[in-house]
């Protein structure tokens, strides 16, 4: 069967003119190879990213996999849920347990959730679609990112009412802001998700690395991946738009246009978080980009107590950056998230899968949370307190 056809995924703005990233060529490409995919297996989720590095030619792998600088803040991640124990009780009496929740209104299967992430066309044709699609078969909530390669309209209309939310990088332009607020609304996302860790984007030594390339022959570069090629083309033109010197003055006039709820993406001062709980936003999200932005920064789980401790339950508090195994969920839940964003494991899945490889992801953690729940004597999500955790 030879490859199917399907226009190029394209990169969201405002006024619903699109810009071309991925080649025609290229999408037939990933779709022979997608047709060769069996059902998915997962053992674990860094095996599922060396599988998917070897799906991938090395500069699109190294877009989603990389981090800042010296990839400090990336490594810390990982490392600090490693400082992290797990206290269980025994002689609970506990058979089953329940992982659904209700996140801002929404029920949800698991405290987990996809988090958003630029481009998801570098790994597969189906871009954003296939993503939301899996996370709907999960049974829970898909955050769509202003930098996408599929329309908000279109992400919205492939999973119907399956919850969604959508992640809006505020714009130099007002009426660019409004417009896509108001797009929003219209397409039935339930909430906005306004990410403020952007003022200008962190150098990635891998992107700079897989740029370019200067041939013996030539005196001018040569693009390495037109797939990578086509993400950073994404990349510039979404960071271009991006207001720099973004303040909680952008955060109330985004309140102010429109009627859904907004949350604040990107904090990990309890400072900030103690502002955002006095202007009243209804949630935060803990996260340091996946340590794409600041190097030599701390492991994201590290902020996570103090700013619960500060805000003293006046602002919900979600989080992500670093998960990897249900034990990391379960100790980001332990010292007070009330939901769970899971990134680059979504996109291993989607390269090797398509949309049953997102929800294989999503499942296997809650597989793995369930299991520590029940090792660690708790039924409900809403029972997994800081008792249960100590640092080394």
């Amino acid at each position: 069967m030879g490859p199917r056809k399907m226009d190029p995924p394209t990169l969201q703005v405002a006024n619903q003119r699109f810009i071309p990233l991925v080649s025609k060529q290229v999408l037939g490409k990933s779709l022979t190879q997608i047709e060769k995919s069996t059902t998915p297996s997962i053992v674990n989720l860094d095996d599922l990213e060396q599988q998917a590095k070897q799906r991938l030619d090395q500069a699109s792998y190294d877009f989603v996999a990389g981090g800042a600088g010296a990839e400090q803040t990336l490594r810390a991640n990982r490392e600090a849920f490693q400082k992290i124990t797990i206290m269980p009780r025994v002689l609970t009496a506990i058979k089953e347990v329940d992982t659904s929740t209700d996140l801002l209104g929404q029920r949800l299967s698991m405290p987990i959730y996809v988090t958003p992430m630029a481009n998801h066309a570098v790994v597969h044709p189906l871009a954003e679609i296939g993503s939301a699609q899996g996370a709907k078969k999960a049974g829970t909530l898909f955050i769509a990112p202003t930098g996408s390669n599929k329309t908000m309209e279109e992400v919205a209309a492939s999973i119907k009412d399956s919850p969604r939310w959508f992640q809006l990088y505020f714009n130099k332009d007002p009426e660019v802001n409004k417009q896509l607020l108001q797009r929003a609304e219209k397409a039935g996302y339930s909430a906005i998700v306004l990410t403020v860790d952007l003022p200008v984007l962190g150098i990635r030594d891998r992107n700079v690395r897989n740029s370019f390339t200067l041939p013996k022959d030539l005196n001018r570069p040569k693009v390495q991946s037109e797939r990578f090629a086509a993400a950073t083309r994404g990349l510039e033109a979404l960071t271009a738009g991006i207001k720099d010197d973004l303040s909680w003055d952008d955060y109330e006039w985004t309140r102010k246009h429109t009627t859904l709820p907004v949350l604040v993406k990107g904090i990990l001062s309890p400072d900030d978080a103690e502002e955002a709980a006095m202007r009243k936003v209804p949630a935060i999200i803990v996260s340091n980009h996946g340590g794409r932005q600041l190097d030599t920064g701390l492991g994201a789980i590290e902020a996570l107590l103090p700013i619960v401790e500060k805000v003293k339950g006046k602002t919900r508090v979600l989080f992500d950056s670093g998960i990897r195994r249900g034990t990391d969920v379960f100790k980001a839940l332990a010292l007070g998230a009330e939901g769970v964003g899971v990134g680059r494991p979504v996109l291993w899945g989607l390269a090797l899968y398509g949309a049953d490889g997102v929800a294989a992801v999503l499942e296997h953690l809650r597989a793995e949370l369930v299991n520590v729940m029940r090792l660690a004597g708790v039924a409900r999500p809403a029972d997994i307190t800081r008792e249960y955790v100590k640092a080394v």
